[in-house]
């Protein structure tokens, strides 16, 4: 192949030997300079592009050798697959897609690399928090058996010491007997002395039959404490022989990875032949005590956590996923709360005091960014750096990045609006139009649902991965189809809601949370026959 490059083709038909200068990848052949430029000139080959020759030869060697004329048909290879019909220079969009989706994976890798430290971060506070309850609880058992044993002393030691107290007095009294006894048998007369042993004699027997009843038995009984340590204490020392169990869950998850337009067409024709409204069912699995007696906002954290704002106290309240309280941070005039950037942030809205976005860090429990808007903030939800939120007449959106603030769209926007995004299409409610509309990134309006009295004020949205939609009232949840034309109620009062103000749902877990006034809210599961 190497000598047939540096040579001539066409002078080589002509038993000529003359150097190529130039090569045509579309004759693939050599042309000298003189033939070049008949090559250039020919009606068949005059659109042809030719390239030096050292250029050509700088080409990796498997690829000079792979024909370009197919040696059974004598005709020239087309870059066309007839089997698929598509050109072959897709391969290039292909081989795209494939190194856009392998840096979409290292990304995703990458993320998950933080992630991991993050989890044993938490863990680790988890096992130092769990330590400290069982010690707290071991040291005031501790306290409370000591006190038993130091009362049990003191009540003993008091017994005794009277007891003692007693024995002194009779020994006084007895030495006294003696020194009398002695002072008679001198001094006094045989009538005296027979009469004062015989009273001495009667005193004697009384204080020898106390004497007696404390030797009683050729001993003396002493008080001993003793303990009994529970069983259940011994337990721990025995059984427990580990503090707790680790191990790697494997989650999917949704990486945004490029696919062709053809296969994606095959999944959305699929996806909307299989799901329906009147399929969705919803099961009580939990009811939480939040502690807030007015929920502006809620929703689930990455780590099963729930987050609450609490409209009469302007706090951020976290619930741990077994229902009992984390901690409070404040946030002047919070009133909706969403999933932040990373697993570590939340994104607040504020409706009064200062107006904006606040941008709270729940593992150093405090607000890291607060970035101002001139109007009162309501509903808002983040995806891929951006806010889009709610105010009194306008929906906004707000780079993360930049800290710039766009108008979206002023069509059906009151205010205590709410706000979810799925897709390329925004969601949000009219609490005075009773109404939802969905429209795109651009503000264009796709259509909008609006019946008051099936959407009588509504007060959250919140939409599935099937753009299927949660739409809380007062006392119930109602689901919208994504097409925005069929309706069917969820959730009624006969479910226990009542006064509800907050929803979010966990797309996940395929969890809804549903929180109303008087300090309680409900994780629902969601089932799709």
């Amino acid at each position: 192949m190497a000598t047939a490059t540096n040579s001539c083709g066409i002078c080589d038909l002509r038993h000529v030997t003359k150097p190529s200068v130039d090569w045509c990848p579309e004759c693939d052949e050599g042309f000298c300079s003189g033939c070049v430029e008949h090559h250039s000139l020919a009606k068949a080959s005059r659109h042809h592009k030719t390239i030096p020759i050292a250029e050509y030869h700088k080409l990796p060697t498997d690829v000079m050798q792979i024909p370009q004329s197919c040696t059974k048909h004598d005709e020239k290879f087309l870059l066309y697959c007839k089997d698929h019909e598509i050109p072959c220079c897709e391969i290039e969009e292909t081989l795209a897609e494939v190194v856009d989706n392998i840096k979409e994976i290292q990304k995703l890798y990458r993320g998950n690399i933080t992630s991991l430290s993050e989890n044993r971060k938490q863990i680790e506070t988890q096992i130092q928090e769990i330590r400290f309850q069982i010690d707290t609880h071991l040291n005031q058992i501790q306290k409370k058996l000591v006190d038993e044993i130091q009362e049990a002393e003191e009540t003993e030691r008091r017994k005794i010491s009277q007891l003692v107290k007693t024995l002194k007095e009779k020994e006084n009294n007895l030495t006294k007997y003696q020194n009398s006894i002695a002072n008679i048998k001198h001094h006094a007369s045989d009538l005296q002395t027979f009469m004062s042993i015989k009273q001495i004699q009667q005193d004697l027997a009384n204080e020898e039959e106390f004497t007696q009843s404390c030797l009683d038995g050729d001993k003396v009984d002493i008080r001993v404490i003793t303990s009994k340590i529970d069983e259940n204490v011994e337990t721990i020392m025995k059984n427990v022989q580990k503090f707790g169990e680790i191990a790697v869950e494997i989650k999917p998850t949704k990486a945004a990875l490029r696919e062709r337009k053809k296969k994606q067409a095959q999944k959305i024709i699929q996806k909307k032949r299989t799901k329906s409204i009147d399929n969705i069912t919803a099961l009580l699995q939990q009811t939480i005590k939040t502690t807030s007696k007015i929920v502006g906002g809620c929703c689930i954290l990455q780590d099963g956590r729930m987050a609450f704002t609490c409209l009469e106290r302007n706090v951020l309240i976290l619930i741990k996923a077994n229902g009992s309280k984390d901690f409070e941070i404040p946030v002047p005039g919070a009133y909706d709360v969403a999933n932040g950037t990373t697993d570590n942030t939340v994104i607040v809205s504020s409706c009064h005091s200062k107006t904006g976005i606040s941008i709270v860090d729940i593992r150093g429990r405090k607000i890291k960014k607060f970035i101002p808007d001139k109007s009162i903030c309501y509903g808002l939800v983040e995806r891929g750096g951006h806010v889009i939120f709610c105010t009194v007449s306008e929906l906004k959106m707000l780079n993360l990045h930049t800290k710039t603030i766009n108008t979206i769209t002023t069509t059906n926007v009151s205010s205590l609006s709410c706000v979810d995004i799925n897709g390329k299409n925004i969601y949000y409610i009219s609490l005075a139009g009773h109404s939802v509309t969905c429209c795109d990134f651009q503000g264009a309006i796709k259509w909008t649902f609006k019946d008051e009295n099936i959407l009588k004020f509504p007060q959250g949205i919140s939409v599935d991965d099937d753009d299927f939609l949660f739409v809380l009232l007062n006392d119930s949840v109602v689901l919208i189809s994504p097409c925005g034309k069929q309706h069917r109620t969820l959730l009624s009062s006969s479910d226990g809601l009542s006064a509800a103000n907050g929803l979010h749902y966990d797309k996940t877990r395929n969890i809804l949370l549903v929180a109303q006034s008087k300090e309680k809210a409900f994780l629902y599961k969601i089932d799709r026959k």
